[in-house]
C-alpha cells in the first residue's frame, strides 16, 4: 500500500531525529556523564547511612584486608573489591563513598558502549539522560551498599554478552576457537552472584534468550563454562577459607518470616502473595517514583499501575521480539531478574534498592518497546507520544531532584565544615556519641554490643558486638509436661505496667520459663505478653493466691496453650530468658549500649527500635539486678550504657550526662 504524505512526513520527521542523536550521540554521552557527576556531588552524604547495612560491607572489608576473612555473610565479591582501599586509606568514608559514584557513572557508559551500534540513538540517548538525573539512583552514589557495584558488574555482563552474542549479523562460535567468550560470561555470571545472590538468575536469562533464538550449542557451551567456574570457585574457597559458610541460606528466603525461621516456610499461595504485594509497591510505587511519574516519597501502591505495567511489559516484548535482539535481551533480563526477586523476598522488606539495581534496564527497554510499538502503520499517528512521554518524565525527576538537592547540599556543607553528623537526628547523634564515648573510655579488649555494630565502627575504629534480634524459640520448646513435684502456670501479664508488680511475688520470676508475646487466642481472649512458670507444687496455690489479688489471669492447663501457640505461630514470639543469658555470658559480653531509635525516622513518636530493650528485659524478669546504667548521653531519645554484672555488683565508671 502506497504511503501517505502525512505518513512519509512523520517517518522522516522520527528518521529526522535518531539521526540528530546519532550524530551527536558523544556529545550527549560526555553531557550525560557531566550531569551524572553533578548528581554524586550534590546528592553526597558523608555520613554512614542509618540502615546498617552499608557499613557492614566496609566492616567486612576491614576484617578481610587485615585477617583474610571470607566476608561469609551477603555478597562476599564487594566487600574484597573494597579491602585494598580500606588496607591502603583506612576506613575513609569519602574515598569508599566516592567508589559507588564511580560505580554507577562506570554503569552508564558502559551501557552506552553496549548499545551505541545497536540500539537506535533516539532511545538509548534519552534512557541515559534521565538516568544521569534520577535523584533515586543517585541517592546509592554517596553510600557503601553493594548496589552500585552490582550495577557495573551487571553493565559488564551485558557488555560482553552485547560484543559477542547481540549481534546483528548471524555469528557462529566454536568452543576450540571461542572457548573465552564462554568462560568470560560465566565469570560475570559467578561475579554477579557473588556481590547479589539474586545475580545467579542471569544465566536463566541466557539460556533462556538462547532458547528462543535456537542457539543451542551457545546455550550448552555457556552451561558448561558456568558451572566450570562456578566449581572452580568452590573449589578455591574450600581450599583457602575452609571454615567461610555461604553469603545466603536460601531457608531464610523461603521461610515466611526471614528473621524468625520457627514460624515456618512459605508455602506455593505464599509465594503468590508475595509476587501480588511485591509487584505492587515495587512497580506501582517505585519505579513510577523512579520515573517521575508519581510523587516523591509516595506511600501509597496502586495496583491498576501494575497491572498495567506488566501488560505494558507484555506488549513491548512484542514490539521489540524480531526488531531488536538488544531490546529483546535487555527486556527478558530485567523481566526474569525481578519476577525472581518478587517471588524469593519477603514482602515486608520493601526497599527501592531492590528494584534500583534493575531500573536502567527496565526503562531501556520500555522505552524502546514505546518507540518500537509505535512504528506500528496503525499507530504511526500517536508517535508524538514517545517524545511526550520523555519530556514528563524529565520533567518530573528535575522535580524530584531539585527538592532532594535542596534539602542534602545546605547538610552536606555543614558537615564538611562544622559539624559532621549534622542531619542526624538526636536518637542517631546520641548513639553515635555513645560509641565514641565507649572507644574512648572502655578498653578495647571488652566486649561491648551495639545494635548497629558496623555504624558504631565506621564512627570509632573499635569493634563491637551486635545483638541484631533477640532469638524465638519454636513452639515445640514449650513444656507440656511439669518435672515431677512441680506444675506449669501461664499467667496473662496484659502490658508492661505489671512485669513489677510480679517481681514482687516471692518465689515466681525465679521460676520464669519462656515469655510469649505477639498476638494470640486463648479461651476466648486475647494474649499479647505472657509468662510461662514452672512451680513448685507447695508454693503454687501461694502464688495462684497474689495473682487472684493482682487480678491477673493464670491458667495450668499447659497443653491447651500449646496447640494455642501453635496456631499462632506466625503471629508470636517465644523467649527463653535462660539461653538469652546464656549468650551474654558466653560471648563474654560487659557492655550493652541502649539506643532510642526511632521506628518511624522521620518523627519522633515515642515508639523505638526495642530489639537490646526486650533482649534485656527477658533476662531481667528472671535475673534481676544484673544490669546497671553506668553512662547516659542525651536529654531528649536519649542512649544509655549498661552494665553486666553477674554478682550484681557494677564496676566504677563514670556516670554521667552528656547534654
Amino acid at each position: 500500500m502506497k504511503q501517505t504524505k502525512t505518513q512519509r512526513s512523520q517517518k522522516k520527521s522520527t528518521s529526522n531525529i535518531n539521526d540528530f542523536f546519532e550524530r551527536n550521540k558523544k556529545s550527549f554521552m560526555l553531557i550525560i556523564l557531566a550531569a551524572g557527576t553533578l548528581m554524586s556531588f550534590l546528592m553526597f552524604d558523608i555520613k554512614a547511612s542509618l540502615g546498617g547495612d552499608d557499613s557492614d560491607y566496609v566492616l567486612y572489608a576491614d576484617r578481610f584486608c587485615h585477617d583474610f576473612v571470607f566476608p561469609g555473610f551477603r555478597g562476599p565479591l564487594y566487600p574484597i573489591v573494597l579491602s585494598p582501599f580500606v588496607l591502603i586509606f583506612g576506613v575513609n568514608l569519602v574515598l569508599l563513598k566516592s567508589l559507588s559514584a564511580i560505580f554507577i557513572l562506570l554503569s552508564i557508559w558502559l551501557l552506552y558502549k553496549s548499545f551505541c551500534n545497536k540500539i537506535k540513538a533516539v532511545i538509548l540517548i534519552p534512557t541515559l539522560l534521565l538516568l544521569s538525573i534520577c535523584s533515586h539512583v543517585f541517592f546509592y552514589a554517596a553510600y557503601t551498599y553493594s548496589e552500585p557495584f552490582f550495577m557495573f558488574v551487571q553493565a559488564l555482563f551485558i557488555y560482553f554478552f552485547s560484543k559477542y552474542f547481540l549481534n546483528d549479523e548471524d555469528v557462529k562460535y566454536n568452543i576450540k576457537h571461542d572457548w573465552r567468550k564462554y568462560l568470560t560470561i560465566g565469570s560475570l555470571v559467578l561475579a554477579l552472584g557473588l556481590t547479589r545472590s539474586i545475580g545467579f538468575g542471569s544465566l536463566a536469562v541466557v539460556i533462556l534468550y538462547f532458547i528462543i533464538k535456537s542457539k543451542w550449542k551457545d546455550m550448552l557451551f555457556t552451561l558448561s563454562a558456568s558451572g566450570i567456574v562456578f566449581f572452580a570457585f568452590q573449589i578455591f574457597k574450600k581450599i583457602v577459607w575452609s571454615q567461610a559458610g555461604s553469603a545466603y541460606d536460601i531457608k531464610y528466603y523461603l521461610a515466611k518470616n526471614y528473621y524468625n525461621i520457627n514460624q515456618g516456610m512459605e508455602d506455593f499461595s505464599g509465594f503468590v502473595n508475595r509476587l501480588i504485594e511485591n509487584s505492587n509497591v515495587y512497580i506501582s510505587k517505585f519505579l513510577y517514583m523512579f520515573m517521575g511519574l508519581r510523587p516523591e516519597n509516595t506511600q501509597t501502591v496502586v495496583p491498576f499501575l501494575t497491572v498495567l505495567t506488566y501488560v505494558l511489559f507484555a506488549i513491548c516484548l512484542i514490539s521489540v521480539f524480531k526488531k531488536s535482539k538488544s531490546l529483546l535481551f535487555v527486556g527478558l533480563y530485567a523481566g526474569i531478574m525481578n519476577f525472581a526477586s518478587f517471588v524469593i523476598l519477603q514482602s515486608n522488606w520493601q526497599q527501592d534498592r531492590l528494584i534500583m539495581i534493575y531500573y536502567p534496564l527496565m526503562l531501556l527497554f520500555i522505552l524502546g518497546g514505546i518507540f518500537y510499538l509505535f512504528t506500528n502503520k496503525k499507530l504511526r499517528s500517536f508517535r508524538f507520544i514517545y517524545p511526550l512521554i520523555i519530556v514528563i518524565m524529565i520533567t518530573g525527576n528535575l522535580s524530584h531532584s531539585s527538592t532532594k538537592i535542596k534539602a542534602n547540599f545546605p547538610v552536606l556543607q555543614r558537615n564538611l565544615s562544622i559539624d559532621r553528623l549534622a542531619g542526624l537526628t538526636p536518637d542517631w547523634r546520641n548513639f553515635i556519641l555513645m560509641s565514641q564515648w565507649v572507644s574512648e573510655n572502655i578498653d578495647k579488649d571488652i566486649k561491648v554490643v551495639s545494635r548497629k555494630a558496623s555504624i558504631s565502627y565506621i564512627y570509632t575504629g573499635r569493634m563491637f558486638e551486635i545483638i541484631a534480634s533477640v532469638p524465638s524459640e519454636h513452639v515445640d520448646s514449650l513444656l507440656t509436661i511439669a518435672p515431677e513435684g512441680k506444675s506449669i502456670l501461664i499467667v496473662d501479664v496484659v502490658k508492661m505496667a505489671n512485669v513489677e508488680k510480679l517481681m514482687s511475688i516471692e518465689n515466681l520470676m525465679p521460676n520464669l520459663n519462656h515469655i510469649i508475646t505477639g498476638d494470640m487466642e486463648f479461651e476466648e481472649r486475647n494474649l499479647k505478653f505472657v509468662c510461662s512458670y514452672i512451680i513448685d507444687n507447695n508454693e503454687i496455690e501461694n502464688i495462684k493466691t497474689q495473682l487472684d489479688e493482682l487480678n491477673l489471669k493464670y491458667w495450668s492447663n499447659k497443653s491447651n496453650f500449646n496447640e494455642s501457640c501453635r496456631k499462632y505461630i506466625d503471629n508470636i514470639y517465644i523467649y527463653n530468658p535462660d539461653k538469652l543469658l546464656n549468650n551474654i555470658e558466653k560471648n563474654n559480653i560487659k557492655y550493652i549500649i541502649i539506643p532510642k531509635l526511632r521506628l518511624n525516622p522521620n518523627e519522633n513518636t515515642g515508639a523505638t527500635i526495642n530489639t537490646i530493650s526486650i533482649y534485656l528485659l527477658c533476662i531481667d524478669m528472671k535475673y534481676p539486678n544484673r544490669f546497671f546504667t553506668v553512662h547516659e548521653i542525651g536529654t531528649s531519645e536519649s542512649c544509655e550504657l549498661v552494665e553486666y554484672a553477674p554478682n550484681g555488683i557494677p564496676t566504677e565508671l563514670n556516670n554521667t550526662q552528656i547534654n
